[in-house]
């Protein structure tokens, strides 16, 4: 069994991983080697949006203080495991509840298109796909710092 302190851990390095790989996808941006931004963003995206859920889910795990880890996460709040008979559950999973309906968890937890995007024609800025981009990635990292920085005072309060 491991405790809540490792699932605060988990969370805390699959934010890290998140980060680690959107500075290689950055680099690789950089590099203007003949791999087009759709390209990379086929293949870095989906590892980046896997290790931020991954972070939520642990964080979730650690703010439900479920002491046995399961062998994966949840990503989504309907995921959690039942807390037992008479356990209540913890204020703030209503608030991520409200996230992942309306606000910027909802946009992570959301299926990206499959496949590679089609590069835009010369003279065309703006896309119309939904798939997430480095930025929104950028964004989500540091709206999980906020998020872990904030829940994580609440919970050395109890």
């Amino acid at each position: 069994m491991i405790g809540m302190s490792s699932a605060r851990g988990l969370a805390n390095h699959s934010l890290y991983m998140a980060r680690v790989l959107l500075e290689a996808w950055n680099g690789a941006q950089a590099d203007k080697s003949s791999t087009g931004d759709n390209i990379l963003e086929a293949a870095f995206g989906p590892a980046v949006r896997g290790h931020l859920l991954d972070a939520y889910g642990w964080f979730l795990i650690a703010m439900a203080r479920i002491a046995s880890l399961p062998e994966v996460p949840p990503h989504h709040t309907g995921e959690l495991p039942f807390l037992g008979e008479g356990i209540a559950e913890p204020g703030e999973i209503r608030e991520y509840r409200k996230l992942e309906e309306e606000g910027w968890l909802s946009r992570l937890q959301a299926v990206p298109q499959r496949g590679v995007g089609r590069p835009l024609p010369p003279g065309r800025l703006a896309s119309s796909s939904t798939r997430p981009g480095m930025e929104d990635y950028r964004e989500w990292c540091e709206q999980f710092d906020q998020l872990f920085h904030r829940m994580a005072d609440c919970m050395d309060e109890y």
